[in-house]
């Protein structure tokens, strides 16, 4: 299988491993649409992976060299997450106590099951045996969990066409790189993923959030295109560090939003990370998401630093093959989609910020930055200064 069909069949995994683990079905439903796993022999197309170097960052924004250590009080939830993501397939999933992550109940196995009705009648017959033996409040914070190892593996397998050119973007922001590393947590590095509340793209960033900055048209949504949306995400981070003054919170921010954090560790007066997660008796609290996006951000960075501990050989993707262009005149996608040799799945995966609006026809406007393949960049730039000149004819 060459690189582009493991590409495309990796499309619908993505969305952040925390929300997917709110909703039994719908997490299971990703599972069953996972693309190849990255295991065993190794892709056609990869590279030789690099380990992450986090060194030299002194001048980074409220860097220090424990800036990421594990918080005390959050050691179990930290090896939570990376049991999630180096012991549990998603071919697999554990009931546990979602207050007390390391109680887990049982590991369901729920391999075979090929609808989403037969898993979630296997999920809810082992709940219902599990609850039979549990106080009331034990029950009602039961829940289950999707395991995500095969997901996380190819999640660093496709970070290679990216985690270069986004480390590059934070340490011109002055940012601390390891940040890069909540792409994995938001879109396990699926470029296609979109979110049901709105998120989208590699940083899942919601509509609302992206409207001030002019990220979307009809036709071009800048959400989805990995660059783009990685700038806005450094962005983003850097407003929730100025507002939270402590990489914990801003990271919590990022999901939870930087004002409703900063009001929680206002009314429980304190800023320690450990200590509000801990805060679920109160109205002011952070839900299990939000609760957990730190302690998953800081075992995705411990599972890819030792990705070779976790998960034997690792590769990278190559990099795609393509070359920007900035459009001189509008165009139409069936003209892009020529310069794809009519792939329309290849077609968007090079220009994943280009809208459903753009790909049924309406006009994509001039100075919008595509992508084409490098070997078809030069057939690209004549047809455009053909149409230039016939636009430029008919003023």
């Amino acid at each position: 299988m060459n690189l582009l069909s493991v590409s495309l069949l990796s499309l619908s995994f993505g969305m952040s491993h925390v929300a997917i683990a709110a909703e039994d079905v719908a997490a299971q439903s990703l599972a069953s649409k996972v693309g190849p796993q990255v295991v065993g022999a190794v892709p056609e197309g990869s590279r030789v992976w690099r380990a992450p170097n986090f060194d030299n960052q002194s001048k980074a924004l409220g860097y220090t060299e424990s800036a990421f250590a594990v918080p005390k009080g959050m050691e179990k939830q930290v090896q939570f997450w990376v049991d999630i993501y180096s012991k549990y397939s998603t071919t697999q999933g554990v009931i546990h106590d979602s207050e007390n992550v390391d109680v887990i109940y049982e590991v369901v196995d729920l391999a075979g099951l090929k609808t989403d009705r037969e898993r979630q009648r296997k999920i809810d017959a082992a709940k219902k045996l599990i609850g039979e033996k549990l106080t009331k409040d034990e029950r009602e914070r039961m829940r289950y969990q999707l395991g995500q190892k095969d997901r996380m593996q190819s999640a660093i397998f496709y970070s290679g066409r990216y985690m270069e050119d986004m480390e590059a973007i934070f340490k011109e922001a002055g940012l601390p790189i390891e940040l890069t590393r909540l792409a994995f947590v938001e879109s396990s590095f699926n470029v296609m993923a979109r979110s049901k509340v709105g998120a989208s793209g590699l940083w899942q960033i919601m509509g609302y959030t992206a409207r001030p900055y002019r990220m979307v048209t009809p036709t071009v949504d800048k959400r989805n295109h990995p660059m783009d949306a990685t700038r806005m995400a450094a962005k983003l981070l850097k407003i929730n560090y100025s507002m939270l003054e402590s990489w914990p919170l801003a990271v919590t921010g990022y999901n939870h939003g930087p004002t409703g954090v900063r009001k929680i560790t206002e009314f429980h007066k304190t800023r320690d990370i450990s200590a509000l997660v801990q805060k679920v008796d109160s109205k002011k609290t952070l839900g299990f998401a939000s609760r957990n996006f730190y302690a998953s951000f800081l075992a995705a960075l411990e599972i890819e630093k030792n990705a070779q501990k976790y998960y034997g050989t690792v590769v990278w993707s190559k990099p795609l093959e393509g070359q920007d262009l900035k459009l001189p005149v509008a165009v139409r996608y069936k003209d892009i989609l020529a310069w794809f040799d009519g792939d329309d799945q290849k077609a968007q995966l090079f220009n994943p910020h280009l809208t459903s609006v753009a790909r049924k026809g309406r006009p994509i406007p001039a100075k919008t930055v595509i992508a084409v393949p490098k070997d078809r960049y030069n057939v690209a730039l004549i047809t455009l200064a053909r149409k230039d000149r016939t636009v430029a004819s008919e003023r």
